[in-house]
């Protein structure tokens, strides 16, 4: 299943997003009340405190640093015992048309930056993000995102034909995520069904496009996080054209293995990965999306 090679990619190919120039500018709405916001912070910080020069570049750098901060300290390889789980990725996405005020990935900026200001953190480069700092500033956005309700509270209802022994392991799995069982299929954000649906081909070769810029495309690995998702050529095998979004409505009905997987890397893992048959009964959503696997030096065989 997962991927040790994809994660690696990932790395690198987010580290080259950030740093580009067409990212960095799409901060440059947001970079004078970011800078209103520090002032106010550097006012009540000590006398020697530094405030650091806030632009478009700064901003994307301290963004890929948050997310770097959040797989070393909760990621499927970080401390143990931390407690909590990896914030979703999609919270710290950069629109295609700019950051905007109120937003959550305005909200984790701020809330970085003020962080950083108070306890003279240097976000001039990003090695604070494996440093013992990174959890306090971690924690600092994630109370900034659940003050102003950013961060969705998963509830989850489990089918009555899951053993109650596996229930009650599930059900731990949830609660550790900082999810919530519930015992109504009406109050739930997310219904268990006991089947599975990952096969035995894994999900490091096999793969969707999501979305298109610049000559790359952004791909996301099956059964892996949306943490793990990677920017690649647009070019065999990674040529396809991303899918249409579609709107999704109501809970999301998933396998026993969404849970599993949550658990195993820490993150709530992405929904479509895990559609089990009955999300396809629910009105107005299609289970599942195009699997497509990467062959070396050929095009993407579509599944």
């Amino acid at each position: 299943m997962a991927s040790h090679s994809a994660h690696q990619c990932q790395r690198d190919s987010w580290a080259a997003y950030y740093a580009s120039d067409n990212v960095a500018t799409r901060f440059d709405g947001v970079v004078d009340a970011l800078t209103t916001e520090a002032e106010i912070a550097a006012s009540s910080a000590p006398a020697d405190t530094n405030l650091p020069s806030i632009d478009g570049p700064l901003l994307s750098q301290v963004t890929h640093a948050i997310q770097l901060a959040l797989e070393s300290v909760f990621g499927k390889g970080g401390s143990p015992g931390t407690g909590g789980c990896k914030m979703p990725a999609a919270l710290f996405t950069v629109p295609q048309d700019g950051v905007k005020e109120q937003s959550p990935l305005y909200y984790a900026l701020s809330a970085g930056l003020d962080f950083a200001i108070t306890h003279k953190v240097d976000l001039s480069n990003t090695q604070w993000a494996s440093s013992a700092a990174a959890r306090g500033l971690l924690e600092a956005v994630r109370l900034k995102l659940m003050d102003n309700r950013q961060l969705p509270l998963v509830k989850v209802h489990f089918g009555d034909d899951i053993p109650s022994e596996k229930r009650a392991m599930l059900g731990a799995t949830v609660q550790s995520l900082g999810g919530r069982v519930v015992d109504s299929e009406l109050d739930a954000t997310h219904v268990v069904d006991n089947i599975e649906v990952r096969s035995g081909d894994g999900g490091d070769d096999w793969f969707r496009t999501l979305s298109k810029q610049d000559g790359r495309v952004l791909v996301h690995w099956w059964y892996t996080p949306d943490s793990y998702d990677a920017w690649m050529p647009a070019e065999p095998p990674y040529s396809a054209e991303p899918e249409e979004a579609t709107e999704h409505n109501g809970p999301w009905y998933v396998s026993l293995q969404w849970v599993e997987d949550s658990g195993s890397f820490n993150e709530w893992m992405s929904e479509e990965d895990y559609e089990s048959p009955n999300a396809a009964n629910a009105a107005g959503n299609n289970a599942g999306g195009a699997k497509r696997r990467a062959h070396a030096g050929g095009s993407g065989e579509e599944k």
